[in-house]
């Protein structure tokens, strides 16, 4: 005999008994961040922000993803969770590049990094270079595409940031927020993600189509870009400026799918 569907109050008190569930587990994850922060103190020092394990965990929450709720609210849940507990271990400032259209950025900010971490507007992406160089731990977001200077060149040298993060990592259909930018902090050493890296590059004009990723762009009596060569593929002494996860593209991987059906 089949039962009898629930009733509208059942469905209520089931929600809210998964809504206090999630929020213990919440306030499970903060003593378990408290723990981690003791620890750190008497051991390990640098930088919280591990973007190889934040990378780890957006594949697994695509992997496992299913159900009614639309994959952009569970990321940006994620973000705020990771961002806002990684607030927590070490205070942090994003300095987004305002240069731009300063909307699109905030908006890539505040969905990446939730609304507990502060932002600050700079005048453009050198401003932001120069601020994350003088913080603690600071992040900077600059917008991709061409632009009238070659900013990249700030980033690399001895004391200077690099580039961590890639954004947006995961690609789909009408995701928020999808303005292409880079994260920039200093150095992480082994907490740092390497399997795209960041570069330099420079010619008489313009390189063929395909050559790599281009990222950023100035063209003067030069061209010169800040590219993206697969990790593994790296010329030697080329000039590197950071590293960041591979990004997801799940439109490209669907299309595959299908085709292979």
């Amino acid at each position: 005999m089949s039962q009898p569907p629930k009733t509208l109050d059942e469905l209520r008190q089931e929600i809210d008994r998964i809504d206090e569930t999630m929020h213990q587990l919440l306030i499970e994850r903060g003593g378990i961040i408290d723990a981690l922060v003791r620890v750190k103190r008497t051991g390990e020092t640098g930088s919280a922000f591990r973007p190889g394990r934040e990378a780890d965990m957006m594949r697994r929450l695509v992997a496992r993803h299913s159900g009614r709720l639309p994959f952009s609210a569970v990321e940006h849940i994620w973000r705020t969770i990771i961002s806002g507990f990684t607030h927590v271990q070490a205070p942090y400032a994003v300095h987004v590049d305002g240069s731009g259209d300063q909307g699109t950025l905030r908006d890539l900010a505040r969905f990446q990094m939730g609304f507990d971490v502060p932002l600050v507007m700079q005048d453009g992406p050198d401003a932001v270079i120069a601020a994350v160089s003088r913080s603690q731990g600071d992040l900077g977001l600059i917008g991709l595409g061409r632009t009238a200077t070659p900013w990249w060149e700030g980033l690399g040298r001895p004391g200077q940031p690099v580039v961590m993060a890639r954004l947006p990592f995961l690609i789909y259909a009408d995701r928020p927020a999808a303005t292409p930018a880079v994260v920039i902090a200093k150095p992480l050493g082994d907490a740092a993600v390497d399997e795209v890296a960041a570069v330099a590059a420079d010619f008489a004009g313009p390189p063929q189509p395909g050559m790599f990723d281009v990222l950023a762009e100035c063209f003067t009596d030069r061209w010169r870009g800040l590219v993206a060569v697969p990790s593994a593929n790296l010329p030697e002494g080329a000039p590197r400026l950071g590293s960041f996860a591979r990004p997801m593209d799940l439109m490209a991987r669907a299309d595959a799918e299908a085709a292979a059906e």
